[in-house]
């Protein structure tokens, strides 16, 4: 379960990396069509996140295409790297504890802005405050800092915001932040996706008041050296946005209009499609699972004395697969291993589940060490040890289950030549 939970996480990692990959490599190119394009392609990132919960076809798209074309049927998606079994716990209690703290001091920081009220103190930036009532919050000094006409226009920009239901947007960020807080690139795309969101209401304010950048462009001054709150839930006037971007970006002014609209709807549709069929498993042999052995015997708990072999074996799904691995002379003195006798049975209990019965006997006479059935996934290795009750050596077999393709063919046999 833990190793499980673990490469979900790991793999959505690697989505939400893609993602913010794919927006930097776009970047100019959006910015041709606009601060609105800028904005609305950060769609990428949630649509990429959500392809692990969409149902799988029974035909993965990319191997029928790969198998059409008599490509090698590879999978794009890199593996994700095995952790060990041990240290599976310890990684997920870091990845939680830091994600607990995070969420914690992000809470603490709405708090405090929240107890404020609508009036915030001198010299706090106008904002935007809340998700299911959102009201607009203003500075002390908010009418001696701004004229009549400027506060008209700050008022328009914040009500963009609540349209548009940006605070919604703030909190997914801030949800992604605090679940990979150990990732720089989502630290990145927060900040970088709060400043195309301000960018993109100027721009959305401007397109219906062109007549208005001359004091768009004195309010925005005005405000350079407001405090911005750092709460997840505030939309606000005055960021830690480049003033001399936003400002020359008024002068450039691109509405998003139906076209750009459906061509960054195409983008992020053939993105998530993409990702989607490379996230597919091969097409399984009608029947048989795959599974790699590795057999790993020590004694004394010593690692000098320690002998590993690996096997991989192919065998039809619910039957039993046994083997025998003979004697291994080491390089201690004294010591000769024993047989070793596994039978598995794999059995799969669903759609990716993979329940596998064990049952492990070693010497002559036989002592069976136990029959433990475990239950993993496919790609991801279970581990099962086993302690001799009357020699001390110790025993543990790794198990990872996997699809077998489905243009697999058995080994021939070899003839069996008559005794001369």
């Amino acid at each position: 379960m833990t190793e499980a939970l673990l490469a979900a996480m790991l793999r959505q990692t690697l989505l939400l990396s893609l993602a913010i990959a794919l927006l930097g490599v776009a970047r100019p190119l959006l910015k041709r069509l606009g601060a609105g394009a800028v904005y609305a392609a950060w769609w990428i990132v949630p649509a990429l996140m959500l392809t692990p919960l969409l149902p799988r076809p029974a035909q993965e798209p990319l191997y029928v295409m790969l198998q059409a074309t008599n490509a090698p049927t590879t999978a794009t998606l890199p593996a994700l790297p095995a952790t060990a079994a041990s240290a599976d716990a310890i990684w997920l209690a870091l990845w939680v504890g830091g994600s607990l703290l995070v969420t914690t001091v992000q809470a603490a920081r709405q708090w405090r802005l929240a107890r404020l009220g609508i009036q915030l103190p001198a010299g706090s930036s106008p904002a935007l405050v809340g998700l299911w009532r959102p009201r607009i919050a203003l500075p002390a000094d908010f009418e001696r800092r701004f004229a009549p006409a400027e506060r008209e226009l700050i008022f328009a920009h914040e009500q963009v915001h609540r349209e548009r239901l940006d605070n919604l947007w703030n909190l997914l960020a801030c949800t992604l932040t605090a679940l990979h807080w150990w990732n720089p690139l989502a630290w990145w795309a927060a900040r970088r996706m709060r400043a195309d969101q301000e960018l993109a209401c100027d721009a959305a304010v401007l397109a219906s008041r062109p007549g208005d950048v001359a004091d768009y462009s004195r309010a925005l001054l005005a405000a350079h050296d407001l405090t911005a709150h750092g709460a997840p839930l505030a939309s606000r006037w005055g960021t830690a946005h480049p003033l001399v971007e936003r400002i020359a970006m008024l002068n450039r002014l691109r509405p998003l209009n139906r076209r750009r609209r459906l061509l960054l709807a195409t983008a992020v549709a053939t993105a998530s499609a993409l990702a989607y069929a490379a996230e597919g498993r091969p097409p399984a042999g009608k029947g048989l699972i795959q599974l790699e052995l590795k057999v790993e015997r020590s004694q004394g708990g010593s690692t000098s004395s320690r002998t590993t072999q690996t096997l991989r074996l192919v065998g039809k799904d619910g039957e039993r697969m046994g083997l025998r691995l003979d004697p291994i002379a080491t390089d201690q003195p004294n010591w000769t291993t024993e047989p070793l006798s596994i039978e598995l049975r794999p059995r799969q209990t669903g759609e990716n589940q993979v329940l596998i019965e064990t049952r492990v006997s070693h010497g002559k006479p036989s002592v069976e060490l136990g029959h433990p059935s475990v239950a993993t996934a496919w790609g991801l290795k279970a581990r099962i040890e086993f302690d001799h009750p009357d020699t001390g050596e110790k025993f543990s077999l790794e198990l990872t289950p996997s699809a077998v393709p489905a243009d697999f063919k058995p080994p021939a046999r070899q003839p069996v030549k008559p005794p001369q």
